[in-house]
């Protein structure tokens, strides 16, 4: 009996510290799914973060020049980011905006060579006849800023109306234009 007693009092003993190991491996998950829920929320906020900060990057890099490029061959700006972004998306390769496909993601080429994201490149690529949606961009396009408010019209330096003649005194210059 008293080797039982022994023995059942050894056992109550051992399941004594399995108890309190138990209770002290509870407080350790604990304490680690709590610490695993507090990292999650800070890398949800880093995420957060990062794609607001890759968002400014994209709009500094990418958006703010297509929407300058915009501004400065069309007059219907935003017409023309939509149609272009339709087709044509732009990255940066090599450190150069780079017009590439929407479709595939390769670079757009015209007679064997890349497009650059240059004013008269993207006039010849959207305004060629091949492009299938040259009609829309020949409308929304400005082909050429040249006026032609400067031009003299006759060749004649400073577009005067007047001659010198041999006495030294202006005289009208006869300009062609009336009924005869």
């Amino acid at each position: 009996m008293a080797n039982e007693n022994s023995e059942l009092e050894a056992l109550r003993q051992e399941v004594e510290t399995l108890r309190r190991t138990n209770g002290e491996l509870k407080t350790k998950s604990a304490s680690r799914k709590a610490r695993v829920t507090e990292l999650e929320a800070a890398h949800a906020d880093m995420q957060t973060k990062l794609d607001a900060a890759n968002g400014a990057i994209h709009e500094f890099r990418i958006g703010a020049p297509l929407r300058a490029m915009a501004n400065e061959i069309s007059v219907c700006p935003d017409d023309f980011v939509e149609a272009f972004g339709a087709s044509y998306r732009l990255e940066l390769v090599n450190d150069e905006l780079t017009v590439v496909s929407a479709a595939d993601g390769k670079p757009v080429t015209k007679d064997d060579q890349a497009v650059p994201f240059k004013r008269d490149a993207l006039l010849a690529l959207l305004t060629s006849d091949d492009h299938p949606r040259s009609g829309l961009f020949k409308r929304i396009l400005i082909a050429s800023r040249a006026s032609g408010g400067g031009a003299t019209g006759s060749g004649r330096s400073g577009g005067g109306s007047f001659q010198l003649g041999q006495s030294g005194a202006p005289r009208p210059l006869a300009t062609g234009l009336g009924l005869r």
